[in-house]
């Protein structure tokens, strides 16, 4: 069974996705309900610059890999007390 790697990269989207749906409902609650002070801005700016950096370093990971090969997984099937049924 073959699963091709872009499955994956998918799925990672997907992840990355729900993290900035959920960081921006954080932040709007923070600019919305929160107290502006010295501190909460400068938290804000570092999740900020942290989020950039990971996204960015994320993308420079995952742009070197060829993304049409694909993952072979249980070719030669199971061996499961010495008898091959597949």
């Amino acid at each position: 069974m073959t699963i091709p790697l872009v499955a994956f990269l998918y799925l990672y989207l997907l992840f990355i996705l729900l993290w900035l749906i959920f960081s921006i409902i954080a932040l709007y609650h923070i600019i919305r309900y929160g107290q502006i002070s010295f501190f909460s801005v400068m938290v804000t700016m570092a999740y900020l610059m942290a989020t950039m950096a990971v996204l960015f370093l994320s993308y420079e990971y995952l742009s070197q890999i060829d993304w049409e090969v694909g993952l072979t997984v249980l070719q030669g099937g199971f061996q499961f007390f010495g008898s091959s049924s597949f």
